[in-house]
């Protein structure tokens, strides 16, 4: 049968370029040999961001008695409670996906799929034919090049099942890893953190590393920067640090050094594109082949569900004719270690900065956290370009100043918008204001 569309996997670019054609009234087939909803959904943002919640609830009982909260003998984790929740909540977003689909009348095809040609996927053994193919394989988890690889535990291993032992080993100071540092630091582990760079979260700015640094070491965990892993086994790792040669003991490695673009075994070389390396694409997110269209972590570059699905969504558009599609230049990231993170934008060369800090907001006080802060860069015509955030909380901030950033918005613009009380938000403001010095909480 032929389509419109033939989506080559069911993840964040891949089931979202799907709807969103169904949408627009093409034809579409979606072929996925695994649960739909990709990394993202069943091994990734969703599962982790559940175990985090579970885990900082329970790390949070130290606290209750300041709220005047009162309990009766010990409080204990069930982690396999904990992994039930996060598995209940994978299937029903899942569950959901599959109903849109089946709305949006796409035919699944629930196998391995692999270009024949621009406009044939086999997929069990049946050609599905395509005016148009989005190839979106995704990303795996990377392993490291070291002795006693196999040891290590990845990403994925680390959402299937509770991981045993007390005393954890974090290879990469990453996203993934400093969330993953986080979690069994909630829960009652010892962990140490190995970094390859000179910081941790080596992508971000120098102050956000440094303040996720300070708040590692007063949770208790260990980071080693510059430590360059050469030995994995059963019961420790080997590193060194500059000359120095060390061991470190303990019952479980963690893999968090980045993830690959999948790119084996999907027929890539069947229609001329090279195999190894991501996908390269155009503005419009199409292959050097005509008709053939890329969008995901397969194609290299930012890493992010979010703007998979933008890419996958701007392919389809152009698939569509349509010049409406959305605005790639400007990608939030958000970190949910504890303090969160959030950066958009410039934050490297921007002519002037605004900055307030959380311990003078009231409603962050009320929550119990009076770390953190809010920055906000702007250009020399006093329009924001970027942004950092690092608190408690502050994912849930960054819409307001990715869209400042993206229409072009001057601080004074978003000062001037009144912002309610007692919000954490009202903290955006009072940044924008800070940089006429005109922030009425800052000394």
């Amino acid at each position: 049968m032929r389509y419109n569309l033939v989506v080559l996997g069911g993840g964040p670019a891949g089931y979202t370029g799907a709807l969103r054609a169904a949408k627009l009234g093409m034809s579409v087939a979606l072929v996925e040999a695994d649960k739909v909803g990709g990394t993202c959904l069943n091994r990734g943002c969703i599962p982790t961001k559940c175990l985090l919640k579970s885990s900082s609830l329970y790390a949070s009982r130290s606290e209750w008695s300041e709220f005047g909260v009162r309990t009766e003998g010990a409080v204990s984790l069930d982690e396999d409670a904990v992994y039930a929740r996060k598995d209940a909540v994978v299937t029903a977003l899942r569950d959901g996906i599959l109903a849109l689909v089946k709305a949006g009348k796409i035919v699944l095809y629930p196998f391995k799929g692999r270009l024949v040609s621009a406009h044939e996927v086999e997929a069990g053994g049946e050609i599905v034919e395509g005016d148009n193919v989005l190839i979106a394989t995704g990303s795996r988890p990377a392993v490291p090049n070291v002795k006693g690889a196999q040891y290590a535990l990845t990403s994925d291993d680390v959402l299937e099942a509770p991981v045993s032992g007390d005393r954890i080993a974090v290879i990469g100071g990453g996203v993934i890893g400093s969330e993953f540092a986080c979690y069994f630091n909630d829960t009652g582990k010892s962990v140490t953190v190995l970094e390859y760079a000179d910081k941790i979260l080596p992508a971000l700015g120098k102050e956000i590393s440094q303040q996720m640094t300070a708040a590692f070491r007063r949770k208790g965990i260990a980071v080693h920067t510059s430590a360059r892993v050469t030995e994995i086994g059963k019961g420790f790792v080997k590193f060194t640090v500059g000359d120095e040669e060390r061991t470190l003991e303990c019952d479980a490695v963690i893999s968090a050094t980045g993830r690959r673009a999948v790119t084996e075994d999907i027929g890539l070389e069947n229609v001329g594109l090279p195999v190894g390396a991501p996908v390269a694409v155009d503005g419009n997110m199409m292959t050097s082949v005509a008709g053939v269209y890329a969008a995901g972590d397969v194609t290299g570059g930012i890493q992010l569900a979010h703007y998979a699905a933008a890419c996958a969504v701007k392919a389809v558009h152009a698939m569509a004719g349509r010049t409406d599609a959305p605005d790639l230049s400007v990608v939030p990231s958000l970190i949910y270690t504890e303090p969160e993170i959030a950066v958009v934008g410039n934050t490297t060369t921007a002519a002037k900065s605004g900055k307030f800090l959380l311990g003078a907001n009231g409603k962050s006080l009320i929550n119990g956290s009076n770390r953190g802060f809010i920055k906000v860069y702007c250009d020399d015509k006093d329009c924001v370009v970027g942004a950092e955030l690092f608190g408690h909380g502050v994912t849930e901030l960054m819409g307001e100043l990715a869209l400042a950033v993206k229409c072009g918005l001057s601080a004074q613009q978003v000062a001037d918008t009144v912002h309610a009380h007692p919000t954490v938000y009202e903290s955006v403001a009072e940044a924008c204001e800070d940089v006429f010095g005109l922030a009425v909480h800052k000394r």
